[in-house]
């Protein structure tokens, strides 16, 4: 987000939303926070068109507002398409609280971590991919394309984030680059990594959804 401010001299709002929901957008973010620029993305949800709820994962039962679960959505609009409790799947936690931006509508507190099924168990600890990249990202000397390698070493998981420089990187600034990328994600994801830094060009470019993941633990 923040690269695309800079080089477009704009100011960026996401959106969030599913198909099944509606065909047009189910959240949005505020001015109030893009004033904070590499802070959380709280998502303020749209109860005029919505219903949304978020649920225990493993009893699908809804949770109250301030813990954490799955996010579900009731569509208000789309005749052709009505979805009732409709189970997104995203994990968030909703709050009632007023934003400082003035709107009382429910917000998704720092926006929606990622799916149910992108979660990963490292270690004991629950890893969301989105997570991850949100530390590599803060690394603006770091390119577009990571890649996540799990594997198992002495009986113990192993996280390997591979990352690629930019082009006008030098060698000498890898190690250097590779111990700012290891603070920021064990900050985020309270867990520490082994980070690759290689040669720009390496990792495959990633067209429409990218893969970030490989999994070598269960070949």
């Amino acid at each position: 987000r923040r690269r695309l401010e800079q080089l477009w001299n704009a100011e960026l709002h996401e959106f969030y939303g599913c198909t099944e929901a509606a065909p047009s957008s189910g959240g949005y973010s505020c001015a109030a926070v893009a004033a904070h620029k590499d802070g959380p993305v709280s998502t303020h949800l749209m109860e005029d068109t919505h219903i949304w709820e978020t649920v225990d994962p493993s009893t699908l039962r809804p949770v109250p507002a301030g813990q954490r679960g799955l996010s579900v959505v009731t569509n208000l609009v789309s005749e052709a398409s009505p979805q009732l409790r409709f189970l997104v799947g995203d994990f968030t936690t909703l709050t009632t609280e007023v934003c400082e931006c003035g709107r009382t509508h429910r917000r998704a507190i720092e926006g929606f971590m990622g799916r149910a099924d992108d979660m990963l168990n490292v270690r004991g600890i629950t890893l969301f991919p989105s997570s991850v990249e949100d530390a590599v990202r803060r690394v603006p000397e770091i390119g577009e394309e990571f890649l996540l390698v799990l594997d198992r070493q002495n009986e113990l998981d192993v996280l390997t984030v591979q990352v690629e420089p930019r082009p006008e990187v030098t060698p000498e600034q890898h190690p250097e680059l590779a111990r700012r990328v290891e603070t920021e994600v064990i900050s985020r994801c309270e867990l520490r990594p082994i980070v690759e830094v290689l040669p720009y060009g390496t990792l495959p470019k990633t067209e429409f959804k990218a893969r970030r993941v490989k999994d070598l633990r269960t070949q």
